[in-house]
């Protein structure tokens, strides 16, 4: 049986999501090296829900015009599978090589080019991609890194910036607002919404962002990022 110390640090744990993060998340990249890949794949494949969110996101995807797209964080390649039947060039990143593995197989027909990269340090030109992507990216990060992969997609995209950001808060969310932060930074909001066929809508955040040039940049100290 736990003894009174342990029953009382168990008990802080449960209910403070900040020292959950401590003890599990410190290093989010090792979190994701070993969480990712083929256990993953199927915790997530075995909720039907995340799969007709993920159709729901390429189906307003694909409401764009656009001849490249890059997703960062791209995981096994769920979203990009919602992408490859039409004829445009897609790139997926991820700093986590058993999910970009597990993608090679999950994307097996039509495998597009996979980049392990950090979303915070992306390995290409300015104003590469015509669409720039993130899906359940940017709340894992915290606060300052998140601002400086917000400015790399502005950085690498030449149009749209499409994000798919829960907004709640757990040991490896934080619980930021893509809507409020690209007011503040006077960018133009296509659509902001909640995923309608989410078991929570209310929780869930799709946006889209117009660039208002090919040369528009803003530096990661700029970048005024807001928590819901």
């Amino acid at each position: 049986m736990p003894s009174f110390l342990q029953r009382t640090f168990l008990k802080l744990v449960s209910f403070d999501p900040r020292l959950v993060r401590w003890i599990r998340y410190r290093d989010p990249r090792k979190y994701w090296q070993e969480r990712g890949g083929e256990p993953y794949f199927e915790e997530q494949e075995a909720v039907y829900h995340r799969t007709r969110r993920s159709q729901f996101i390429g189906e307003e995807i694909n409401k764009l015009s656009y001849r490249s797209l890059l997703e960062i964080g791209c995981g096994y390649g769920k979203q990009l599978q919602n992408l490859v039947a039409r004829n445009v060039f897609l790139i997926g990143c991820d700093f986590s090589r058993p999910q970009l593995l597990m993608a090679q197989e999950y994307l097996s027909t039509e495998v597009p080019p996979l980049v392990e990269a950090d979303g915070a340090q992306l390995p290409f030109g300015d104003k590469t991609f015509d669409v720039v992507l993130s899906s359940a990216v940017i709340l894992h990060n915290e606060y300052e890194k998140a601002k400086r992969m917000i400015a790399e997609m502005i950085r690498v995209s030449r149009r749209y910036l499409v994000h798919n950001e829960d907004t709640d808060v757990t040991f490896s969310r934080f619980g930021y607002d893509m809507k409020k932060t690209y007011e503040k930074m006077k960018l133009k909001i296509l659509k902001s919404q909640e995923i309608p066929v989410a078991t929570n809508p209310a929780m869930t955040q799709f946006t889209i962002v117009e660039l208002p040039s090919e040369d528009f940049q803003i530096p990661p100290s700029e970048v005024p990022l807001q928590y819901h």
